[in-house]
């Protein structure tokens, strides 16, 4: 049997050959930033296709047990954390 990915997994993987800014070599005020632009824009590509409203709503989609989410949580996983929901 063939397991092909779905569209939104593809779609999730094509935002790796996007091209970002560097990050800037002075960090500035505030507080530091522990997730990179790049995860956010994956999170929020599956917040809009998923129509997920709230950080809590993707938290507990990638909870799930379907094959969809299954692929998606390697994907979100950076710096050996996961994305918490104040992210």
């Amino acid at each position: 049997m063939l397991r092909q990915k779905s569209l939104l997994v593809s779609l999730v993987l094509l935002i790796d050959f996007l091209p970002f800014p560097p990050p800037p070599q002075k960090r500035g005020r505030g507080r530091p930033r522990h997730y990179s632009d790049r995860l956010i824009v994956k999170a929020l590509v599956i917040m809009i296709i998923r129509r997920l409203y709230t950080a809590y709503a993707l938290l507990a989609f990638l909870e799930q047990e379907d094959e969809v989410a299954k692929q998606l949580r390697p994907l979100l996983f950076e710096n050996g954390r996961f994305p918490t929901r104040r992210t």
